[in-house]
């Protein structure tokens, strides 16, 4: 008897890995789609800023970066760059490292992206697998891969490889586990490092660092016993030193103005990304904005779904029978707390980075995913009472309609366009026709300035494509100055504005320029808006190129 129960483990252990693997494939065809596009689309901006300090790093050394991200184009690169201390800097150092291996390319980091998912699905299942049902966890596991916001932007790379890690060493380290290994020093081991890494790489990894913490003092305290100490000691020192690294890196970037960075924190709590920014934070807005990010990145099935269960869904959770394995509730949300803490507690307190970033949800994804599975199974369950044929088809019913909002989501996500693909055919042909140790004229600077601990720099996408200086000019003699220095063999200039007087200004100088030198005409591109009338892809003002080492005389 014992043999045919350790052989229908096996079997099952078998089958669930199995499934597993076919996750992994179905979220690897999803993540391929169009891996070589450009960085135009919806994120464009922080996409290609990625992509846009990893090159500095392999073009120019780590010697020159000191290992910080940091902005600088053209080559020679200038003596003092700019850099970034907004985020911790692992993330960069380790984009380094894949760049250097797979070259400087857009798939590059698509590739990156892929390869984390596979790792973060196999976690994910790993963890759900000691947690749960198989059915539930490989059910929560295909809606985490359909998701719009996976389809996209993948699951949160290396970030959440590491936080899924240390919840698992966590678990594993608290008995918590269905067949859990036994624990030991290098379950330890495996959770300081993670919890020290996580921060390394971005400031999610703080919020899994103090929902593991919580959660552990909170079970000590309902269970009246005890903490491990050791356990205790981990949770604090990893995580606090490692943050001790990184605001000692930001503050000696800052010059030691430790008031920046309370400046900063500021900012990203704050409505400094909103178009019309007030004093006063306005909580209206930014629920809408919470609701909207999670209908488009989860879409309104799942969504509805997962606040079904985790409301009226709990009425039917704790009437039902308990599981003898694990001793919880049939359909109850497996360790509940440790998954929403990371998530809530991140949204709250840098609360201002959800404006314009539906990533800011990804520690949002698991617990929607699960609290959605669950749901189905809610709804199986009940229905099974009935009928066994009817409980099918309505789960079936059920996950074709998930599956076919998330696929309607995940085309509206690739859909969007931030930048239109004319004006980076532009900037690629200027990047041509510039040599590397020149500079290109423009009417426009293209410098963005979001906040002083920033400073200025370069629209990524612009920088990542130009990979040269910008000189702004906007006067014919300014033209004609740098013209004979020849530092700048060309200018760019738009031949519209929604200013009246500059465009009156620019139709002027684009008059007296044609008079002078050779140009070249780029034709706009209209931008378009949804249905109902949200902005979808940006469109550009016609363009033309003045080639300021040429005459008039020359053209043939």
């Amino acid at each position: 008897m014992k043999k045919n129960d350790s052989l229908n483990q096996s079997n099952s252990n078998s089958y669930f890995w199995f499934c597993a693997v076919l996750l992994c494939v179905l979220l690897v065809s999803i993540l391929a789609r169009d891996i070589t596009r450009p960085f135009t689309g919806l994120h464009s901006w922080g996409q290609a800023s990625g992509a846009w300090q990893t090159r500095v790093h392999i073009k120019y050394g780590l010697c020159y970066t000191k290992g910080v991200s940091t902005w600088a184009v053209g080559y020679p690169p200038t003596k003092s760059p700019k850099r970034y201390f907004d985020h911790p800097q692992l993330g960069g150092i380790l984009n380094w490292l894949y760049g250097s291996i797979l070259g400087i390319h857009e798939w590059t980091f698509r590739v990156v992206g892929i390869f984390c998912s596979i790792i973060v699905m196999l976690l994910f299942l790993k963890i759900l697998k000691g947690l749960i049902d198989e059915k539930t966890a490989l059910l929560s596991g295909l809606i985490l891969a359909i998701f719009p916001i996976t389809g996209y932007f993948s699951t949160g790379g290396w970030t959440t490889i590491l936080c899924f890690s240390a919840i698992w060493f966590y678990l594993v380290l608290i008995n918590a586990l269905k067949g859990n290994p036994t624990p030991s020093l290098r379950h330890k081991i495996g959770l300081a490092a993670c919890l020290f890494l996580g921060l390394q790489i971005t400031w999610t990894g703080f919020f899994y660092a103090f929902a593991i913490g919580l959660h552990y003092v909170c079970r000590c305290l309902k269970h009246r016993r005890w903490p491990d100490w050791s356990l205790i000691a981990i949770m604090i020192i990893a995580p606090f030193s490692s943050m001790a690294v990184t605001f000692t890196i930001m503050a000696a970037g800052y010059g030691w103005d430790i008031s920046k960075i309370i400046e900063l924190y500021k900012w990203r709590a704050g409505n400094a990304e909103v178009a019309a920014a007030t004093a006063k934070f306005d909580w209206q807005m930014w629920f809408e904005t919470l609701w909207k990010h999670s209908l488009t990145n989860y879409t309104m099935p799942v969504v509805l779904a997962a606040l079904a269960y985790i409301t009226i869904g709990q009425v039917f959770v704790f009437v039902g029978p308990k599981d003898t394995q694990t001793g919880r509730f049939k359909c109850q949300f497996p360790q509940f707390w440790l998954f929403i803490v990371p998530a809530v507690s991140q949204l709250f307190a840098l609360r201002g980075c959800l404006w314009k970033h539906q990533t800011w949800l990804h520690p949002f994804d698991p617990f929607v995913a699960i609290a959605a599975a669950l749901f189905v199974m809610l709804v199986f369950d009940f229905v099974k009472r009935i009928n066994f044929k009817l409980a099918v088809v309505t789960i079936l019913l059920l996950l074709g309609l998930f599956t076919g909002f998330c696929i309607t989501g995940t085309n509206y996500y690739y859909a969007i366009r931030w930048q239109a693909p004319s004006k980076i055919r532009m900037f690629k042909m200027l990047n041509q026709k510039i040599p590397p140790d020149k500079d290109l004229l423009s009417f426009e600077d293209f410098i963005v300035n979001q906040h002083k601990s920033k400073g200025a720099f370069y629209r990524p996408e612009i920088a990542w494509y130009l990979d040269r200086d910008i000189v702004p000019a906007r006067t014919l003699i300014e033209i004609e100055e740098y013209a004979k220095e020849g530092k700048c063999p060309y200018y760019l200039m738009p031949l519209a504005h929604y200013n009246a007087k500059v465009s009156a200004h620019l139709t002027q100088l684009s008059n007296q320029l044609r008079k002078r030198y050779q140009y070249e005409y780029i034709a706009g591109e209209l931008g378009e808006k949804t249905k109902d009338g949200k902005f979808l892809k940006a469109g550009m003002v016609p363009y033309m190129i003045f080639d300021l080492t040429s005459t008039v005389s020359n053209i043939h």
